[in-house]
């Protein structure tokens, strides 16, 4: 639960059960939760003692706490507000409730102890729900109710759950699915349309009473995904392309996309994803643009800070950047797939020119997976520039991290919006690469001749590292936006020292660490890998033009601006024609 808030910026809400459970074991697992940053807690009393279907009327668990209203009490007691409070619903009654009544006055006794909102137990007749929201509305139960949602998987669990927690099935659903019960294909598509129903139904006959659903997707995500594209609540941004080559686990054809796939339609707070722990969330509003596509490496390395930026990242050598560690994979794509696998999707390359495909490959969305990126494809706002990327790959400029110049797009633009509504947002072009020296060569030779440009590199070793460009050394804004009634908003930044004395440790690391271990010692891949981690250099070139940018509106009369991808191509192609530059 930790880290879902910590890495993936999602409030967890964590179950704790009255079954079996002592006051004092109750008080040590929520510290441990307070420590880690939860605030949200699913009160229940548990699952009925071994040997019973359910609970009965006049049964308590078998712990200190006899039922779920004694745990909220407890709760309240011992933390006062600081938890959030759910408690469970049960809008066709409950085993232990002689009636419908009497269970909804124990729910309005959970509220009055202090819970804060209600999920219900899940529904498939919507009318139940509905007039179970207004009952409780008549008895004066005022907060929060979500109704629960739980898409049909199979036609055999569907009648297996629905029978064992006691909730009813409308014939008209049972007559879609008789038909179909024996393809699970079938029945999962039927599922997703009932439960489309059912939420725009609730949401929309409810009067307001009802602001939201909570899904129970049984760790099988894709239904869930689907209700919500169809709902128009997410944007699927996957390419078809991508997913026929896909080598992940499983060919990709013919499925739904899961929500690592899937752009959200609400804007972004920042174009970055904060952390949901409490502190970090309320008052980290700058990152470095480094781990942009390692979010969550860069999270784990700065859980102790009690500051956001600590020092403006200060002495980049200071123990406050925590030590990187290979721990930090688990997060990543690589945690779902073998050696094998992996070996599979990198490929056994022999040349330097095989690497370069590799990384070409996965801008194009035809491999799934790179040491330096924990997604599954590169970033949204990447395929403006897709077809540009691929190109330098290919050339020898292996891109780990990059964005387009923006000149004042809205806020709420889909790809490139975030901050809150009325704002405009601006971005500087940004490349950072891993290069040869010849063409960290051409490179500078770019910049020495364009005064908007600057580049900072450095080799394995940290020894060698390069500074040219129009302005001195210092900390640059690469994003910010402008907002009604705000101070200007600069969240992703350029800092040469962490980018120098941090990151690029990291970087570097990665070629050992998650590509050459894939290999024996004396192949010509591991190799090869060495070879490039040990000769190439860590480059990070900004474009400081984003005036002229190439811009999204269609109307702009801006006269056409060489874009930093082509400068880099050009710049290439100039080297190769006239030889080797030197520095």
């Amino acid at each position: 639960a930790s880290h879902t808030q910590k890495f993936l910026g999602v409030d967890a809400l964590l179950h704790v059960t009255a079954q079996g459970v002592g006051a004092q074991d109750l008080k040590r697992h929520l510290h441990q939760a307070k420590l880690s940053g939860i605030q949200n807690l699913l009160v229940l009393r548990g699952d009925p003692p071994r040997g019973k279907r359910s609970w009965l009327p006049g049964d308590v668990s078998g712990g200190d706490f006899p039922r779920a209203i004694d745990l909220v009490k407890f709760i309240r007691q011992e933390y006062g507000d600081y938890f959030g409070l759910a408690v469970a619903g049960h809008p066709e009654g409950h085993p232990s409730s002689a009636s419908i009544q009497q269970e909804i006055q124990h729910l309005k006794d959970k509220v009055e102890a202090g819970a804060d909102f209600v999920v219900t137990q899940f529904v498939y007749d919507a009318d139940k729900l509905l007039q179970y929201v207004r009952l409780c509305r008549d008895e004066g139960i005022s907060c929060p109710i979500i109704p629960g949602i739980m898409p049909i998987q199979s036609y055999n669990s569907f009648l297996r759950m629905t029978e064992y927690c006691s909730v009813s099935i409308p014939d008209h659903i049972l007559d879609r699915l008789s038909p179909v019960r024996n393809d699970d294909q079938a029945v999962k598509e039927i599922g997703v349309e009932v439960a489309v129903d059912m939420c725009r139904r609730i949401l929309k006959e409810s009067n307001g009473e009802v602001e939201g659903v909570h899904f129970y997707t049984l760790n099988l995500e894709r239904s869930v995904t689907n209700v919500l594209l169809k709902m128009g609540a997410l944007d699927w941004t996957g390419s078809e392309q991508g997913d026929a080559e896909n080598l992940v686990a499983e060919q990709r054809r013919n499925r739904s996309p899961s929500l690592s796939e899937i752009e959200s339609r609400s804007g972004r707070v920042l174009p970055w994803r904060p952390s949901a722990m409490q502190g970090r969330s309320q008052t980290e509003e700058v990152r470095p643009i480094n781990w942009a596509n390692r979010p969550k490496s860069y999270v784990q390395r700065t859980e102790d800070w009690d500051e956001f930026p600590n020092g403006r990242w200060g002495d980049a050598t200071s123990p406050a950047f925590g030590e990187w560690s290979t721990l930090g994979h688990f997060m990543g794509p690589a945690s779902a797939v073998s050696d094998d696998d992996r070996r599979n999707i990198l490929g056994h390359p022999s040349t330097q020119q095989d690497v370069w495909n590799t990384f070409a490959l996965y801008v194009e969305r035809k491999i799934p997976f790179l040491p330096w990126c924990e997604t599954a494809q590169i970033q949204p706002e990447s395929y403006d520039i897709a077809n540009e990327l691929a190109e330098l790959n290919r050339k020898g400029f292996l891109t780990i991290n990059s964005q387009p110049a923006v000149n004042g797009l809205p806020s709420s633009d889909k790809t490139y919006g975030w901050g809150g509504a009325g704002g405009f947002v601006y971005q500087k072009a940004y490349c950072e690469c891993f290069c040869s020296p010849h063409h960290l060569q051409t490179l500078v030779a770019m910049v020495k001749k364009d005064r908007n440009l600057n580049i900072y590199a450095v080799n394995f070793e940290g020894r060698k590292t390069v500074e040219e460009g129009a302005s001195e050394s210092g900390v640059t804004a690469l994003t910010w936006g402008v907002f009604p009634n705000r101070e200007i908003v600069q969240p992703t930044i350029f800092d040469p020292s962490t980018f120098f004395m941090v990151w690029a440790e990291e970087a570097f690391s990665l070629w050992a660490s998650m590509w050459m271990n894939l290999y024996d010692f004396e192949s010509d891949s591991f190799q090869l890998i060495e070879e490039i981690r040990d000769s190439y250099f860590l480059c990070a070139i900004i474009d400081n033009e984003f005036i002229q940018c190439i811009s999204k509106n269609k109307a702009s009369q801006d006269p056409p601006h060489t874009s930093l991808w082509e400068k880099i191509v050009d710049a290439s192609q100039l080297a190769c024609e006239q030889g080797s530059l030197q520095l």
